[in-house]
């Protein structure tokens, strides 16, 4: 197998169930279910960590460009404003200590707004758009449920997952960890993210776990070119618990639908 550079901390790293702390939602559950992802990813040839660096995982990703698109702003802590308050990724790693894998969260309080409004206005993407935003740059926001998501969102999103290690079910692991981990961290109303349609088309969107597919967004240059074209997924809470205890059935080698697209990491807007 061959690796970008390995990308060091320069400190050790604790394992993912060592790392949580259940605030939020039915602790039991959400226990059982830490455990059970985390041996999963074991059981595939990664060893999953929490990391609120976002520099780190910038420089994964340029490390990484032949097999990973760039970072959504949303999700770039040089063009938007997350940190370890507001954000959190899951970085894996194999026996050797390389980064194969990469997953986050950004949560946004939307109460008395919608999700709609802060797509449209650019406020999902940059920290300053009035000065971030390139002049002619547009988004076109139109899922019907967009008006309707509010309160605590999340976005999940920035799933990366070396070539060497596609295949092995990881997609159906690595945003279900994303989502209970950002519902018991900040107690979230909805989780979202984006894949493009023809991924949708191929059962990225059902991978993941997510049953709410919409038309959603077109996000344009200045000079018209598209920049991203996709769908909105997404689930309340009640749909992810729902989904959480289905995860033992959802992972058993016997199942073969959580095997991905070949091209499953350029499904999500990342």
């Amino acid at each position: 197998m061959t690796y970008q550079p390995r990308i060091h901390t320069g400190t050790s790293f604790r394992r993912l169930p060592d790392q949580i702390t259940v605030q939020h939602g039915p602790r039991a559950q959400l226990g059982q279910f830490f455990l059970a992802a985390d041996k999963a990813a074991r059981e595939r040839g990664v060893t999953l960590s929490l990391n609120a660096d976002f520099d780190y995982l910038r420089n994964v990703n340029n490390a990484n460009k032949d097999s990973w698109d760039s970072l959504a702003p949303s999700f770039n802590n040089s063009l938007s404003d997350i940190d370890g308050s507001n954000g959190f990724c899951i970085i894996g790693r194999n026996e050797a200590g390389d980064v194969v894998s990469t997953q986050a969260a950004r949560i946004y309080d939307l109460t008395g707004t919608s999700l709609a409004d802060c797509v449209s206005s650019f406020r999902f993407f940059y920290a300053d758009p009035a000065k971030m935003c390139e002049p002619g740059e547009t988004c076109s926001f139109t899922s019907p449920s967009a008006t309707k998501l509010t309160g605590r969102i999340v976005f999940s999103g920035s799933t990366w997952i070396h070539p060497d290690y596609r295949k092995r079910g990881l997609p159906a692991i690595l945003p279900r960890i994303s989502r209970a981990l950002a519902l018991t961290q900040w107690d979230t109303d909805y989780t979202i993210s984006f894949v493009k349609f023809i991924l949708v088309e191929k059962g990225v969107a059902k991978a993941y776990g997510y049953s709410n597919v919409e038309p959603a967004l077109e996000w344009r240059a200045p000079d018209g070119k598209m920049r991203y074209q996709g769908a909105l997924i997404w689930m309340d809470r009640h749909e992810l618990l729902a989904d959480m205890q289905r995860f033992p059935e959802l992972i058993a080698p016997k199942d073969a639908r959580i095997a991905p697209a070949a091209d499953e990491n350029r499904a999500a807007l990342n």
